[in-house]
């Protein structure tokens, strides 16, 4: 089996030898000479049985002495600010399921932006096998809306409704949706949809699927842009062979929801005031 390059640069006139690269090497590569400067074992393959592609090495090293994989210290983003603290816990505190937007495409280089930082989004062993079937043109999302609506005529003249949903359920979401929903029950106006998925034989896969969700949300919250989970037209659209199909996801894929996103309509004043009503069970041993 042939070696892998990682290009692991060591810049000794900056190491200092303190050996946190070593320490943050989760396939523990990484081992230090009698003159403690690091090396690296060698490479067969980039996965949880070699090096992970993770960079800890790069982003741990106080004076940036290491390069790896072709990046260089100096190219990576700086760290946030103590103060985001704050700013954080106020934006996943006031954050709002968006159901009523602009009718305008987001900014294309915004969105790519947006879909550029998931890749920093947490995987288990840095697989970074996500993939992300978006619709970024609202006129392709209007497409999409008519297919269900017209498919979801003849399932109901066939008493056929979603997971959990009944006649009874469904016509009140029907009346609801001019006003809760600003006319659109399935997308609630949103002009895109974005749909994380990844292979299910990673045991890890439901998981990160969400993660990677929560981090878009946040994400979107942070640049202005309102968000809202889409979990009943993707039940409905499994009802709809023909309609899911058209999504392109591949079957042995798992797909936890979609999520709407674009410019609000309007926006809130303040956040909600929760009242504690979460459970909490604190273990001891």
């Amino acid at each position: 089996m042939s070696l892998i390059d990682t290009k692991f640069r060591v810049d000794e006139s900056k190491c200092v030898g303190c050996g946190l690269c070593q320490l943050a090497c989760p396939s523990m590569l990484i081992e230090m000479n009698e003159h403690k400067k690091p090396g690296l074992k060698p490479v067969k393959s980039m996965d949880w049985y070699g090096c992970w592609g993770c960079q800890h090495c790069l982003t741990v090293c106080p004076n940036g002495a290491i390069s790896v994989l072709g990046k260089k210290p100096e190219d990576s983003l700086p760290l946030p600010s103590d103060a985001i603290a704050t700013d954080l816990e106020r934006l996943v505190c006031s954050r709002r399921s968006c159901r009523h937007y602009k009718d305008e495409n987001v900014d294309p280089e915004l969105l790519n932006e947006l879909l550029a930082a998931l890749e920093a989004t947490p995987t288990g062993g840095n697989k970074q096998k996500m993939e992300f079937t978006v619709i970024d043109d609202r006129a392709e999302l209007d497409k999409l809306r008519k297919m269900i609506c017209e498919g979801v005529e003849d399932l109901k003249k066939q008493g056929i409704y979603p997971y959990s949903w009944d006649a009874e359920s469904y016509g009140i979401m029907e009346d609801r949706g001019p006003q809760a929903m600003n006319g659109d029950i399935y997308f609630c106006s949103a002009p895109h949809v974005i749909i994380p998925h990844m292979p299910k034989k990673f045991g890890s896969a439901a998981v990160e699927v969400g993660i990677t969700l929560a981090y878009f949300e946040l994400l979107c919250e942070s640049k202005g842009l309102g968000c809202v989970y889409l979990g009943f037209p993707m039940n409905v659209m499994k009802l709809l062979p023909d309609v899911w199909a058209k999504l392109g996801i591949p079957e042995d894929h798992f797909v936890a929801t979609a999520m709407g996103f674009g410019y609000p309509k309007f926006d809130y004043a303040r956040g909600a005031q929760k009242s504690g009503k979460q459970a909490i069970h604190r273990l001891k041993f």
